[in-house]
């Protein structure tokens, strides 16, 4: 494992330097309008443990000049991910950082477009717009996705009630845990200010969603969970596609003392999502979602404890299949935004293991900042973050249905299904300048029945 481990990061390191060059990843001014500082180095150029003092910040920023009108950075994109592979592609960065000299590392406007294959299938096209000036006083955010996954991965519904099968899972004509899905997304979150940390929030959001059954490279379409879940009523006909309109609304508390890589500070939210149903599909549905996130540095600047509590449930009407893995978001961290288990939420645990119609989760991180140094006329650091997850479903998802399908009782299926789930792994992180942070991380579930171990090459902490 340490090989496969080393050969990786040599394997994937050039594209972290690649992504790493000014302009990429800047952080946006917050809702409250503020901008963020930099936890750089001085220019020394020397090794040095933790982050610097504010007098050091500043005169980094000297050091480091600024960029003025429309920046167009395009770059290859190399990243891995154990749920869906390697992933190759390009994407193009612009960022219009305006003629104020002070202004930068933030900017006006961010327009950001990527087009990526994974090697286990999926295609992902992607594109986000972000600015804190396009309507005064409120932070704007848009992304527009496509995503075609002949592969995608479905391990059932209500966790552990569904056994895992390892030998039938893509292996000998066999993909059991698969099916066929297509996906159109678009996400608009609108952010404001109400008082000091206390903030709104709101959003409106489009998807049209298609299921079929699995059509990939000989494997057997009538021998997969999804086939047999529509055989048995579970998953109904009338739900393998349609479009979906919701709506979020709530409020969100801020004290973070910087966005991308805080040390300080709480980061809360609660909010309801839920579609009206414009579209007469019959699947009417509201959500509440709680989101507590809490960065804390006892002693030296150089350790931060961080932990994330979260937990979202159906408490009106019947939502469909295809949204329950949906993760209820607002600020979104990956371009994906779908758990129970994977990078998002559990990792580790194999994507999406646990759908339920209400689900917890909570990650503890030890964040060590080692090194420090300048090249390339920026700040680089250097992080590892040790961390365990884990999460559980706390309101089944068809539960009558599915103990009528297999002769089971539905109190032995909720026995089950209310289960915890464990992983605990590593990360290493490196920063640009604590506004670009590259992250590589390995974890391991517990439970053979949640996978044996994952690999992620991504952007950002998870929370």
């Amino acid at each position: 494992m340490k090989r496969l481990f080393l050969a990786l990061l040599i394997l994937l390191a050039p594209s972290s330097l690649l992504r790493a060059f000014p302009g990429v990843q800047c952080s946006a001014p917050d809702s409250t309008g503020a901008h963020s500082g930099l936890h750089s180095a001085d220019s020394t150029g020397a090794f040095r443990v933790g982050p610097v003092s504010p007098e050091a910040e500043k005169a980094v920023r000297s050091t480091q000049g600024f960029r003025q009108g429309i920046s167009i950075v395009p770059l290859p994109i190399i990243s891995y991910n154990t749920d869906l592979g390697l992933q190759y592609g390009a994407y193009v960065d612009l960022f219009d950082y305006g003629t104020q000299p002070s202004l930068f590392p933030d900017f006006y406007h961010h327009l950001h477009v990527e087009g990526s294959h994974y090697t286990k299938g999926q295609t992902f096209i992607h594109s986000e717009y972000d600015s804190s000036f396009l309507i005064p006083g409120v932070r704007f955010t848009a992304s527009l996705s496509w995503q075609r996954d002949p592969l995608y991965q479905f391990y059932g519904f209500n966790g552990s009630v569904t056994a895992y099968d390892p030998s039938i899972d893509r292996r000998d004509g066999i993909a059991y845990y698969s099916y066929k899905r297509s996906l159109l997304r678009f996400i608009s979150t609108f952010q404001g200010r109400i008082y000091g940390p206390l903030g709104w929030m709101a959003g409106l959001n489009f998807r049209y969603y298609k299921s079929e059954n699995l059509d990939f490279k000989g494997y057997d379409p009538a021998n997969t969970l999804f086939r047999n879940y529509l055989d048995n009523g579970i998953i109904k006909e009338d739900e393998l596609g349609g479009m979906l309109v919701d709506l979020t609304a709530g409020l969100r508390f801020d004290t973070r003392d910087f966005e991308p890589d805080p040390m300080d500070g709480i980061w809360a939210e609660l909010f309801l999502n839920g579609s009206p149903d414009f579209f007469r599909t019959g699947y009417p549905y509201l959500k509440v979602a709680l989101r507590w996130r809490q960065y804390i540095t006892p002693g030296p600047e150089w350790l931060t404890l961080a932990y994330h509590i979260s937990w979202q449930s159906t408490v009106l009407g019947r939502a469909p299949f295809y949204i329950q893995q949906n993760l209820c978001t607002v600020q979104v961290r990956q371009a994906t935004t779908e758990g129970l288990g994977g990078i998002n939420t559990l990792r580790g645990v194999m994507a999406s293991r646990l759908i339920g119609d209400g689900y917890a989760w909570s990650n503890f991180e030890v964040r060590l900042r080692l090194l420090q140094w300048d090249f390339l006329n920026m700040s680089w650091t250097f992080a590892v973050n040790p961390f365990y997850d884990l999460g559980c479903i706390t309101k089944p998802f068809r539960l009558e249905e599915m103990a009528a399908a297999y002769g089971r009782s539905a109190a032995e299926l909720r026995r089950e299904t209310v289960r915890l789930h464990h992983s605990a792994g590593v990360g290493i992180k490196v920063g640009m300048n604590s506004n670009s942070i590259f992250s590589l991380e390995w974890a391991k579930p517990f439970n053979s029945q949640d996978g044996r171990s994952s690999i992620y090459f991504a952007i950002n902490y998870v929370f």
